[in-house]
């Protein structure tokens, strides 16, 4: 089933570059093909020189490709029913059903998983992406095609955010599949008629994006709303030029085909539309709020780099300037603005989430591109090592959890400000693990010492430690899943561990860890009161040095829990439970009654 959806949706991408009246020539297509087969040695080689634990985010996919295997091992309806079940969730199956080929083939450990996306995503992201370069291109009457085609393509395949979370084990890229789609069919169309089979091929990217990540909706929403003014500006100056008719009639498409999608986007996609009405995500989202809009813009301009803010200067200069043509510039700025306006709402973006201004972006560096290329013969030597060196300095940059700038490994381990010291030594320990052996050895001292039914809590959840490095440091294997319990961290996100009470081990790091995750964070509040009144209720098991300056306990409950107990800890959390009552002292009620406390 995976591999005819892969085909299918490689065929639908050649579909898309069709209507769109877009055809790679032979040289595209070599290049095309040149830079998959790079991508192909960089993954495996970057893959296999770390040692990386995928958690939390990191793993999410993962186990959802174990679970969609399990579910259409039992009948292919049992895993369509898998699939739709997740409609409504903030991770939706979707993406199981691609990137289950090649992995089915794979050793299914978590380097396998980012491993097999370059044959899963890849090929129809990197096809569109061509098509992509070819339309805008075209748009800009640009003369040099050799040159243009070369550093615009490149440019924005090489571009770090855009294989980011792949790396890290997120196949979220695979929504720019159906951006690139949705560009393709509308950058240059203006509803002068009707169009069916382009408006359906629309219609399908845009359920596509949406059921891929739900956050690509700030996407949607920004690019549908610039485009449409596009389109309103093109046939006001329709009507200016004495075709009133011809205006109104793209008026009158635009406005039909908006409705007619809205409604049937909403019929087939209502759960997750209700979902998304009667959820608050402001409320739920704000612990990862970093300081709003002003500091989204700030953060993008980082990520972006020097280099490729001179290239978007120089696109725009030849496209306001030389070419007369601002209408893909503002098309790009408006999306990526509005996008961020909206999404900032809830949150500041992490690495991942950057994804969904990268097609904004990459409008401005094909501008860019267009500009290096028409005036390549002037400092010819000078533009060629530019591009080159940016291209290097981009496939070399680290992909890591803690990567909030783009820079390169040396970089990143040699930064010369002394305040980074702590954050580089934290950012090489979580990229490439060392003390793997130590976190198997506890592993494997919970599968031992916890019988079936018995479970161990861990009270450290952060970067640099937390259950999910334990629970799946032997990928494909998880003997101690459900003799670990889930952590606890983020406020609006995880409910007050009664775990905690019910666990035979709780285990704590000292010096307990705290990478970066922002002073709301819960697990030390947790950790401070466990250490005031350990010896009341607990005996000290065992002790694991972690070869790095962190040395993990394990103590053995030796006293039942009391609702005293209870209460002290969830002393700790008033404000918490004050915001979030269900998520907090409603759950620990509960469970004091279920136990006659």
């Amino acid at each position: 089933m995976s591999l005819w959806c892969n085909a299918a949706l490689f065929a639908l991408a050649l579909l898309v570059l069709r209507r769109a009246g877009v055809e790679l020539d032979l040289f595209h297509k070599a290049v095309l093909v040149g830079l998959w087969a790079a991508a192909v040695l960089y993954f495996y080689w970057t893959l296999g020189s770390r040692t990386f634990l995928y958690h939390w985010d990191y793993v999410n996919y993962i186990l959802k490709q174990y679970h969609a295997e399990a579910a259409f091992a039992q009948s292919t309806g049992a895993g369509f029913r898998f699939l739709l079940d997740s409609i409504t969730e903030d991770y939706t199956n979707f993406i199981t059903l691609f990137t289950e080929f090649p992995f089915c083939l794979s050793g299914k450990t978590g380097d396998d998983y980012a491993f097999c996306q370059v044959f899963s995503v890849l090929p129809s992201l990197l096809v569109l992406l061509a098509g992509l370069t070819v339309k805008v291109g075209r748009m800009l009457r640009v003369k040099n095609r050799f040159w243009y085609f070369l550093i615009g393509f490149s440019w924005c395949a090489t571009f770090p955010f855009v294989r980011m979370s792949a790396m890290l084990g997120q196949p979220d890229w695979f929504g720019l599949i159906f951006a690139f789609m949705l560009m393709l069919l509308t950058l240059d169309y203006r509803f002068d008629g009707i169009d069916l089979p382009r408006y359906l091929l629309i219609f399908a990217a845009t359920a596509g994006i949406i059921l891929t990540r739900r956050w690509y909706l700030y996407f949607v929403v920004g690019y549908y709303f610039a485009y449409a003014v596009l389109v309103l500006v093109s046939s006001a100056r329709t009507a200016r030029a004495g075709q009133k008719k011809q205006a109104l009639l793209q008026v009158r498409n635009l406005v039909l085909f908006g409705l007619m999608s809205m409604a049937a986007m909403l019929i087939l996609l209502w759960p997750m539309v209700s979902r998304i009405l009667a959820y608050s995500y402001a409320e739920r989202y704000s612990y990862y709020n970093g300081g709003g809009f002003v500091a989204e813009i700030s953060l993008q301009f980082w990520r972006m780099g020097l280099m490729n803010l001179v290239l978007v200067g120089m696109g725009l200069w030849f496209c306001l300037k030389k070419r007369k043509m601002p209408a893909l510039p503002c098309l790009a700025g408006l999306e990526i603005l509005l996008s961020m306006l909206l999404f900032t709402r809830i949150q500041n973006t992490g690495s991942h989430q950057m994804l969904l201004f990268l097609p904004g972006w990459f409008l401005l560096f094909l501008l860019g591109a267009a500009a290096l290329a028409e005036g390549i013969s002037r400092f010819r030597t000078a533009k060629v090592v530019f591009w080159v060196f940016t291209l290097v300095f981009a496939t070399s940059v680290r992909c890591s959890p803690l990567t909030t700038i783009a820079l390169p490994g040396f970089l990143v381990d040699h930064f010369p400000l002394a305040v980074t010291e702590e954050f580089v030594r934290l950012d090489k320990l979580i990229y490439d693990r060392k003390d793997l052996p130590q976190i198997k050895a506890i592993a494997n001292w919970i599968d031992t010492h916890c019988a079936e039914g018995e479970i161990s809590y861990m009270i450290p959840h952060d970067m640099l430690y937390c259950p999910d490095h334990f629970k799946n440091c032997q990928l494909p294997a998880t003997p101690i899943n459900d003799k670990l319990a889930f952590g606890f961290s983020v406020p609006g996100t995880h409910n007050f561990p009664m775990q905690f009470f019910e666990a035979k081990y709780v285990l704590t790091a000292d010096p307990f860890p705290q990478t970066f995750v922002g002073n709301g964070e819960m697990s030390h509040k947790l950790n401070e009161r466990f250490l005031a009144v350990r010896d009341e209720y607990f005996a000290l098991e065992a002790t694991f040095d972690m070869g790095n300056g962190t040395t993990f306990t394990i103590w053995r409950r030796t006293v039942a829990p009391t609702r005293a107990e209870v209460e002290y800890y969830l002393s700790a959390f008033k404000e918490e439970d004050a915001q979030y009552p269900e998520m907090f002292s409603q759950i620990a009620e509960s469970w004091l009654a279920a136990r006659g406390l």
